[in-house]
């Protein structure tokens, strides 16, 4: 085997690898696009499940100061 042959050989082995390595890397970024995308898309539902954690938690506080007036209904 030459010279000139073992160098052609490992330039060609060194193009899939950079190939393979080129399709990866295109591959994790559609992923990464699509997970950005996601995100974006649940920006909105972040701040009205905040919204109604909220109005829940306000509910609730006001709910406790009935309390004491429902626990002293008469019973039938």
């Amino acid at each position: 085997m030459s010279t000139e042959t073992d160098t052609r050989d490992r330039v060609v082995r060194l193009e899939v690898k950079v190939q393979h390595l080129t399709d990866t890397v295109e591959s994790m970024a559609e992923q990464v696009n699509q997970m950005h995308d996601l995100l974006m898309q649940a920006r909105g539902a972040r701040w009205a499940i905040i919204g109604a954690a909220t109005l829940g938690g306000f509910m609730a506080a006001k709910a406790v100061t009935w309390l004491p007036w429902l626990t002293n209904l008469p019973s039938k």
